[in-house]
């Protein structure tokens, strides 16, 4: 990341033939901001944040599944973003050719 410049979110990263790619942007102590590129049907496996985050997706869209008392699926389109607590086991589909802004706060 380049500071002092102006720079579409979108532009910042790229999608990898087979997996998920994260390009971390910045990380402060619990601050953590990072950005992902998930083709259409590829899965990021469930696990945890250590903190509160929120997912914001850049394009595309994502099903967001979060596992509480009973589980919950969450459908999250381009412009829109989704919080949650930490410690909540989550993992996320890609519906379409997706990037998402996840902030660990």
């Amino acid at each position: 990341m380049e500071f002092h410049k102006v720079c579409e979110l979108k532009d910042m990263i790229d999608y990898k033939k087979d997996g998920v790619f994260v390009e971390k942007l910045l990380e402060n102590g619990d601050f953590k901001a990072m950005l992902l590129a998930i083709k259409k049907d590829q899965v990021l496996n469930e696990h945890i944040s250590e903190v509160d985050a929120f997912i914001y997706v850049i394009e595309g869209e994502i099903e967001f599944t979060i596992k509480l008392e009973e589980t919950k699926t969450v459908d999250i389109s381009k412009g829109e973003f989704f919080a949650f607590f930490a410690k909540e086991r989550h993992f996320l589909t890609a519906k379409k050719d997706s990037k998402a802004l996840v902030v660990r706060i």
